[in-house]
């Protein structure tokens, strides 16, 4: 498919914006999938020859999810030629998303100030794992998703207690940094809308691993309380965790607030409203001849259910309950069909049709869509560099030079 502006079709509520997003992995690329499904025009610059990851890891389906509708110009930016057509590029575009070492374009004579002299309304998202300032040593460090989840506090949370702690997956620090990147560009843009003036934001990964754990530190911090891990059940509540069932398979559910301890104790077969646990209870607390009770009554009752049966059961009666269902019973479950969860798109190719998640969420007035498939490297060079007025000598030369590149990557297994 084409890729010349013109040819972009008009929609959603980001329509007439142009983002340049420059990132491997995950973390800058889905912010910049965030502006391209909702109708922004997002040029994705990569390295001519240093292929993605999610490119060349084995049937990885990550490129294909998180780079459709985009545009890509596969160009050394970085000196000469290709540094002077980025800065032209940046004179038309509302929104620079990048992640990268702390302080890279500082040193690459790419600031903000350059930036801004080239055009004061830019809005930059850099996106780090340990800041653009601070410590040398750590501004300096090389980071990928784990690595924030160590430094940030959070990987010590996850796992079963006296196990080794784990990761959390799938990439909570990577997505995290692309929802604040896409919501602070946006208001950004909308300040900027206002005074004429860009805005440049410095997300470090492991900050905003740090500001997404709810009460925990605020509760160490005045109180003096450590996190302690807690696995797949509450450290708190009974009836709250993940069980087993008769099949084998499992569900989480949780007994929590007074309407449903009401309504879904005697589905156990536990009475509500008795000494051991009072009406108005809003959980049983654990280590108590209550949780006791609770805890094997649901024992019995899952040893008695399949997990379809007792998610069934349990939701009838108001219980917060789901089954933990695979792919497969996602893509053939009656509501994720209803609400069109998956989709299908046409590839680079042109006519191998990728299956994947569609976009989410539901917009009533101004819906996202998917208008080509995540593009080949570099293949809308031409288009784009032609938009910006750069003559063809200088296009054919930087070709000649390997400042610019080209190839067809796309897997049809």
């Amino acid at each position: 498919m084409m890729g010349k502006t013109t040819k972009i079709p008009k929609f959603g509520m980001l329509s007439g914006y142009r983002v340049v997003m420059m990132g491997a992995s995950v973390a800058a690329p889905f912010a910049g999938e965030l502006y391209a499904e909702n109708g922004a025009d997002v040029i994705w610059i990569e390295h001519p020859t240093n292929v993605d990851a999610g490119r060349v890891a084995r049937k990885s389906g990550s490129w294909q999810q998180d780079r459709r509708n985009m545009r890509s110009l596969a160009m050394n930016y970085t000196k000469n030629e290709g540094k002077e057509v980025f800065l032209k590029l940046l004179e038309t575009t509302d929104v620079l998303i990048e992640a990268s070492i702390g302080g890279r374009y500082d040193k690459m004579g790419l600031s903000d100030k350059v930036l801004w002299e080239r055009n004061p309304k830019l809005v930059i998202a850099h996106i780090s794992g340990f800041g653009q300032t601070g410590i040398p040593e750590y501004v300096n460090r090389a980071s990928y998703d784990p690595i924030a989840q160590a430094f940030g506090c959070v990987m010590r949370m996850n796992g079963l207690p006296g196990q080794p702690s784990a990761p959390a997956m799938p990439f909570p620090g990577d997505y995290t940094a692309s929802f604040y990147a896409f919501g602070l560009t946006l208001a950004a843009l909308l300040k900027r809308n206002e005074t004429g003036k860009g805005e440049s934001l410095d997300l470090a990964q492991y900050e905003l691993m740090m500001r997404i754990q709810a009460n925990y530190p605020t509760d160490y911090l005045r109180y003096g309380l450590d996190y302690i891990k807690e696995g797949n059940h509450s450290r708190i509540c009974a009836g709250y965790g993940t069980y087993s069932c008769k099949d084998g398979n499992e569900i989480y559910m949780l007994l929590l607030n007074p309407g449903v301890l009401q309504k879904g104790l005697p589905v156990l077969g536990i009475e509500y409203g008795t000494e051991l646990i009072p009406e108005g209870s809003s959980f049983v607390p654990v280590d108590t001849p209550a949780a006791d009770d609770v805890e094997a009554a649901i024992q019995k009752f899952c040893a008695e259910y399949t997990a379809e049966e007792a998610e069934a059961l349990l939701t009838a009666n108001g219980v917060p309950c789901s089954r933990l269902l695979n792919y497969e019973e996602a893509v053939n479950h009656p509501h994720y069909k209803a609400r069109e969860v998956f989709t299908t798109w046409t590839a680079a190719d042109g006519k191998t049709q990728i299956p994947g998640v569609n976009i989410v969420p539901k917009v009533k007035n101004n819906p996202g869509q998917i208008w080509r498939g995540a593009p080949n490297i570099g293949m809308d060079n031409e288009d784009i560099l032609e938009e910006l007025g750069i003559p063809q000598g200088i296009i054919d030369k930087m070709y000649a030079e390997g400042k610019l590149g080209k190839r067809d990557y796309f897997e049809t297994k």
